[in-house]
């Protein structure tokens, strides 16, 4: 058996209106990058895979992800189209294989592409996100760690000139790099009790269906990022209608939550991430398909602030009484 280490790079995009005003039906996000490496059992390099895909639905570039991968436009036109590349892609993986990725997204957004389109997805097969096994084989902390963190913990080396980060195979070396300060076999064999140590919103959100991811610039005053955009444009991911949206409750440090519903596409879950850059910030908005494990989460997160904001309130309303009484026996 072998392991395929795969990351991959995607374009962003919102649907539009056309000249009568309707919306436009496409998705949200389309790949542009498949990247991965091929180990076998002993985690010993065998080959490497790497294909540009020329975009068929997205035809403009995100800023930001070019910004982010120093992918242009002109190198996508000379791409391979997405059917192509998957079949490409699929025959290198091999029929004995494992995929591993860093982080949850790469496989379902994979799959999301398949299925878009009309193309058969029962290949994927086993993958296993191997910041799981990380986190269990190293300070077993709950939260999902960087990429760049896991290969700053092992003291691995980073070439940023010759393989910068944000390349899809660059990063999938680097990932393998991470596996093999790793015990796989072992971590695989955990993999179902790891998950269950990890945070609920971690496991909560990497279960859920990724359906848009959007960058937003974020403007830094007095010390605080600043992006309004990102918390009140809530349109449906699937039509671009505006949703009903509940408040933004905080998940955690930079993360803020809420649930959206839109009339004809029902419920989603929606999480607003500051991601930082260098000196730069912009503020990733996720959008997925909710389900019960997310609606439990944000009520508990919800619960927590009302009680915050119950307390807050009633020590404000005892200073008050407080002042008023010193005022009187002044």
């Amino acid at each position: 058996m072998n392991y395929v280490i795969l990351d991959m790079e995607w374009n962003q995009s919102y649907p539009k209106t056309d000249s009568e005003g309707k919306k436009k039906t496409s998705p949200m996000n389309e790949i542009i990058e498949i990247g991965a490496i091929k180990l076998n059992e002993k985690l010993e390099f065998m080959d490497a895979f790497k294909c540009l895909v020329r975009p068929c639905y997205i035809k403009k570039l995100n800023s930001h992800v070019k910004k982010l991968t120093g992918i242009t436009s002109e190198m996508l036109r000379r791409g391979i189209w997405f059917p192509e590349a998957v079949v490409d892609f699929r025959d290198w993986c091999g029929e004995d294989r494992v995929i591993l990725t860093w982080g949850y997204d790469d496989v379902p957004m994979l799959e999301s592409c398949l299925k878009l389109y009309g193309l058969e997805t029962g290949w994927i097969g086993r993958w296993y996100n191997l910041q799981v096994i990380f986190n269990a084989q190293t300070d077993g902390g709950k939260n999902q760690r960087s990429l760049k963190s896991a290969v700053e913990y092992f003291n691995l080396t980073v070439d940023e000139e010759g393989h910068p980060q944000h390349d899809a195979l660059n990063d999938a070396g680097y990932t393998a790099m991470v596996c093999r300060c790793l015990d796989l076999e072992r971590g695989i064999a955990e993999y179902g009790h790891s998950t269950k140590s990890m945070s609920p919103s971690v496991i909560a959100f990497g279960d859920l269906k990724v359906e848009s991811r959007r960058q937003f610039p974020c403007a830094v005053i007095n010390g605080r990022s600043q992006c309004p955009e990102a918390f009140s444009v809530n349109p449906c991911p699937r039509c671009g209608a505006p949703m009903v949206r509940g408040k933004w409750v905080r998940q955690g440090r930079g993360k803020m939550i809420a649930i959206g519903e839109c009339r004809e596409h029902g419920r989603f879950f929606m999480q607003n991430s500051i991601v930082r850059n260098g000196g730069e910030r912009t503020v990733r908005k996720t959008v997925y398909k909710s389900a019960p494990s997310a609606e439990e989460f944000y009520a508990e997160r919800l619960s927590v602030e009302e009680q915050k904001a119950e307390r807050r309130a009633a020590n404000r309303a005892a200073r008050r009484a407080e002042n008023e009484m010193e005022a009187e026996e002044a």
